[in-house]
């Protein structure tokens, strides 16, 4: 166990630097080289030396340290399988700058102040990296008190607030062409029925690739509802039940896809042969459904890089150009589509 006694002092004496040189070590000071850092680092965790949070805020002027929010459309960032890949990405480069994660508690209430704005306007946090859906004016008042923020899977329309966002539009539209190019003229969607960029990018994205095959749209076709399998299975149910039901289907991530397959099987259709279904995300399951799921493959641990690292740049004041980065996606084609007999 670390003494009561142990201090920088005797972290420079066992790495064999000066008091000076060991703290530029800890603080992650650029002169200082990667040998002696690694050094000095070594020599802290033997003694499990950590200086105390308040003092380096005074002495330093920053926290080493970043709010990770859940935003208002997830119950958990561990238990959404999209959102915890995004986070293996974040991870990775906040540890190795040496920067703590502090993971609030998801967003709810919108009267409630959230913990992260609480947190930046007492210096406790650099900066606040929003995994979705967030308040505009709690990011607003995150930024007046000095803290920079970043948006992951979200950006405000009008304000330059940055962001880190899928290209859902280009997913929405490759998966709906690719159903289009196999020879379906009836082509479902289930979409999010959400007030963020999300919802209304994957309409556009499916509506333009109807257009572009020379289907008009068709609202019948259609279901906006919210993200969940157990409503995307009612929606699906409705579209099958039509006269003139839809050959395949796009949904806009994979955990709607696979409420689109349950309904299907539960009205005896099988997959691909009487239905195709292309779902957004790639998420672990995908690939193991029976048979694997046709989806859009989104970037997701590249976007949490891309975003931590926003976020690092605008902590040590660098611009960030561009202030909205748009990640590519792949149609990755498996086994749940078919041609159209």
């Amino acid at each position: 166990m670390r003494s009561k006694t142990t201090s920088l002092r005797d972290v420079a004496r066992l790495a064999g630097v000066s008091v000076p040189t060991a703290s530029q070590a800890l603080n992650g000071r650029a002169r200082v080289s990667d040998e002696t850092r690694r050094r000095v680092m070594e020599a802290a965790r033997r003694l499990r030396y950590t200086p105390h949070a308040a003092a380096r805020r005074l002495i330093l002027g920053r926290s080493d340290s970043v709010a990770i929010v859940p935003g208002t459309n997830m119950t958990g960032i561990f238990s959404d399988l999209f959102y915890r890949a995004v986070l293996t990405g974040v991870g990775g480069v906040f540890e190795e700058a040496g920067y703590r994660m502090l993971i609030t508690p998801p967003l709810r209430s919108a009267s409630q102040l959230p913990q992260f704005v609480e947190m930046a306007s007492a210096r406790e946090i650099d900066g606040v990296l929003v995994a979705g859906v967030v308040d505009t004016r709690w990011v607003e008042d995150t930024i007046a008190a000095g803290t920079p923020v970043v948006l992951l899977d979200n950006h405000l329309s009008g304000r330059p607030v940055p962001a880190v966002v899928n290209d859902n539009a280009g997913g929405a539209y490759s998966a709906t062409r690719y159903l289009a190019e196999l020879g379906h003229t009836r082509i479902g969607f289930v979409g999010a029925a959400v007030d963020y960029p999300f919802g209304r990018e994957t309409h556009d994205g499916y509506r333009r690739a109807l257009a572009e095959a020379g289907l008009g749209p068709d609202p019948g076709l259609e279901r906006l509802i919210p993200i969940d399998a157990e409503r995307a299975r009612e929606a699906a149910g409705v579209l099958l039940s039509l006269a003139d039901p839809p050959t395949a289907i796009f949904a806009v991530t994979d955990l709607l896809a696979l409420g689109v397959i349950t309904a299907a099987r539960e009205r005896g259709l099988a997959i691909p042969a009487d239905l195709s279904v292309v779902g957004m995300d790639d998420i672990d399951l995908a690939s193991v459904t029976n048979p694997p799921l046709t989806t859009v493959r989104i970037a997701k641990e590249e976007m949490g890089r891309r975003a931590a690292r926003m976020l690092l740049d605008l902590i040590r004041g660098t611009d960030v150009n561009p202030t909205i980065v748009v990640l590519p996606n792949e149609l990755v084609v498996r086994g749940t589509t078919g041609g159209r007999r």
